[in-house]
């Protein structure tokens, strides 16, 4: 019996021994990787003194797809209903896979016609080849890793709605938050920035059931969002994003095209073009189908599956 126990203790104390040796290798990694970055101070000339990030070209252009996205296009009409949205998406360039959840959550308020919306990238893991990782000066060597991204939180307020000779009008006041992860490999900004748009559209009957409609859309605003660097220390864009909705009984198709317009042209210039197929069942469960392919400074091909929770008819049951 005793001998028993003195196995089991000695069996135990070997496991301890041998998470604790894992955990020190890990953090010995760590920490030596972290310190060996001459590889980087020869490829990019590093003059021993400038800080490493003044290097990093803050713009669409030369970071991830999360770093800096073309924001929602919006179609002049604020949901009528809260929810949460849980996706995954994919995005595909020459030099870069990246994939990731997203998560969104809008909340009406104290009125139907205002709400609160936040969006956030929660993780993502990306690989980068040689040549992009360099392009970008960022500073992991495999070009290999996983981040967090930035909140983004709107206020959403509807001016005009359902008036029989005006547009809808839809006001949105946004807010980047600089809590993104992993600026040393280029993948968010770790710097704040705000924007705000107005979107004006008109639903128009399609057929005498009033089962299928289009709602052209037109939105345009301002972009403004810090950088690093010496010479300027933020960049400020012209917002804009022109689409049209076709919406049957149980689903919608949305098409979209939009971007913005910076001013330093340091690839701060993104356009993209959106297609998305969503379900409008009157069930607390909807998904969505998207599709994104960047034509300028974004140029990356996405794709992304969403399960939309309707929040309303949960409080309902």
């Amino acid at each position: 019996m005793i001998v028993k126990n003195k196995f089991k203790t000695c069996v135990k104390l070997n496991a301890i021994k041998t998470i604790l040796l894992f955990v020190v290798l890990i953090f010995h990694q760590y920490f030596c990787f972290g310190q060996d970055y001459q590889w980087w101070n020869t490829k990019h000339n590093w003059d021993g003194v400038t800080p490493w990030y003044n290097y990093i070209i803050i713009s669409p252009k030369f970071m991830g797809p999360n770093a800096l996205p073309v924001p929602i296009i919006k179609n002049g009409m604020i949901s009528q209903n809260s929810y949460f949205s849980l996706g995954v998406n994919n995005h595909f360039l020459s030099g870069d896979k990246t994939e990731n959840l997203s998560t969104e959550l809008y909340i009406r308020l104290f009125s139907p016609r205002v709400g609160l919306n936040i969006e956030i990238v929660p993780i993502e893991h990306y690989k980068m080849d040689t040549l992009t990782r360099d392009i970008r000066r960022a500073r992991s060597f495999n070009g290999e890793g996983f981040a967090s991204g930035d909140f983004y939180i709107g206020t959403y307020i509807q001016l005009i709605q359902n008036v029989k000779k005006l547009p809808d009008v839809l006001l949105t006041i946004n807010l980047k938050t600089a809590s993104g992860y992993n600026l040393y490999d280029v993948r968010y900004t770790d710097t704040p920035g705000y924007f705000f748009d107005l979107s004006f559209g008109k639903k128009i009957n399609l057929n005498k059931q009033k089962t299928k409609f289009i709602k052209p859309f037109l939105m345009l605003g301002f972009y403004c969002w810090q950088i690093l660097g010496n010479a300027y220390r933020q960049n400020d864009a012209f917002l804009y994003g022109v689409g049209s909705n076709f919406i049957f009984s149980h689903f919608e198709i949305k098409n979209s095209f939009g971007g913005y317009y910076g001013y330093i042209g340091n690839g701060d210039k993104p356009m993209v073009y959106r297609l998305s197929l969503s379900s409008t069942f009157n069930t607390v469960l909807n998904y969505e189908v998207k599709f994104q392919q960047g034509l300028h400074d974004i140029n990356y091909s996405s794709f992304g599956l969403s399960c939309n929770i309707n929040l309303d008819k949960i409080k309902k049951k």
